[in-house]
C-alpha cells in the first residue's frame, strides 16, 4: 500500500493539513500518515488522532527529515503547511519552500487558512504547452481515473501570441477551446477550458476563484531563482486552496498504488 505524508507542525495549520492529506490519499488510493519534527506534542498529537490519522515523531533538521521520509519507494506524496511569498523570499514556511525544490515525488503545500474538507472533487490546471504543464495535466489525468474529479484547464493568451479571430468571434472561440482541449487534453474528458489574456499570474487567481476548485496543479523544473517559477510563486503566497507541484520529468506512480509500476511524463 502507498503512503502519503503529513508533515504536520505545533500550529494552527495542522488540521487542514492533516484534512487535505486525507483527500489527496484519497486521490492517490493511499493511505496517510502524519510525521512531526521534534519531540512529541500532545495538542498535536490529539489532532491527527481526531482525524483518524496516526503520527510519528522524529528528530532531526526538519528538512532532512521530511526529504529522507518522503523518498521512501511507497510514498506516493507529502503534504506540508505554508504561506509562500511571491517576491522569492522565504518567510515562515521556510522548510515547505526548501522541500519543494529537492522532492521528486508531488508535494501539496496548503495555506494556513484553506478550508477544511473531506475530499478534493475539482482541480484547476494551467497549461501552457509546455512540458512542465503538461506533467501536472498528466497527473490529474491519471488520478481522475480512479476517481471522480472535475478538471478545469486554465490557458491565458500573452497579447502578442493572441489567435487572430474574425468578426464571428463566439463562434470561432468556440472553435478554437474545442481544437485546443483536443490537442492538449484528449484524455482528459468533460475537462473545461477557462481562456484569458494577459500575464498567467494575473489572471489564475481569478479563474481559480471563479471556478470555486479544490486544488491547483501545478508542473515545473524546481527552480526558484530570480526571473523564475513567477506562477509557482504568485501560487503559494496567495492561492486560497492547496497547491500541488510537480516537478517535471519524475517517475510517475499509478494510483494503483504498490504495484511498483511507474512511467516517465513531461521533459527531463
Amino acid at each position: 500500500m502507498s503512503r502519503v505524508i503529513a508533515a504536520v507542525a505545533g500550529d494552527s495549520a495542522a488540521e487542514a493539513v492533516l484534512s487535505t492529506a486525507s483527500a489527496v490519499g484519497g486521490l492517490f488510493g493511499a493511505e496517510v500518515e502524519a510525521l512531526h519534527v521534534g519531540a512529541e506534542r500532545l495538542a498535536l498529537s490529539a489532532v491527527a488522532r481526531d482525524a483518524g490519522v496516526t503520527i510519528a515523531n522524529a528528530p532531526g533538521e526538519p528538512v532532512q527529515v521530511l526529504a529522507e521520509a518522503a523518498a521512501a519507494e511507497d510514498v506516493v506524496a507529502i503534504v506540508i503547511g505554508a504561506r509562500g511569498d511571491a517576491s522569492g523570499r522565504r518567510p515562515t514556511g521556510s522548510t515547505a519552500l526548501a522541500l519543494i525544490t529537492l522532492q521528486k515525488s508531488p508535494i501539496v503545500v496548503v495555506p494556513p487558512d484553506a478550508p477544511v474538507r473531506a475530499r478534493i472533487e475539482s482541480v484547476l490546471v494551467p497549461l501552457d504547452g509546455t512540458p512542465a504543464s503538461a506533467a501536472a495535466l498528466e497527473e490529474i489525468i491519471e488520478l481522475a481515473h480512479g476517481a471522480e474529479l472535475r478538471i478545469v484547464v486554465a490557458h491565458v493568451h500573452r497579447p502578442h501570441a493572441l489567435p487572430a479571430f474574425s468578426d464571428h468571434l463566439p463562434h470561432e472561440v468556440r472553435a478554437w477551446s474545442e481544437e485546443f482541449l483536443a490537442r492538449h487534453c484528449p484524455t482528459a474528458t468533460g475537462a473545461s477550458l477557462e481562456l484569458r489574456v494577459g500575464e498567467p499570474r494575473e489572471h489564475l487567481l481569478d479563474i481559480l476563484r471563479e471556478s470555486r476548485c479544490d486544488l491547483i496543479a501545478l508542473g515545473w523544473r524546481q527552480d526558484l531563482g530570480r526571473g523564475h517559477a513567477a506562477v509557482v510563486r504568485r501560487m503559494l503566497a496567495e492561492s486560497p486552496v492547496p497547491v500541488l507541484l510537480t516537478p517535471v520529468g519524475r517517475r510517475l506512480a499509478s494510483p494503483a498504488a504498490g504495484s511498483g509500476q511507474a512511467r516517465r511524463v513531461g521533459a527531463a
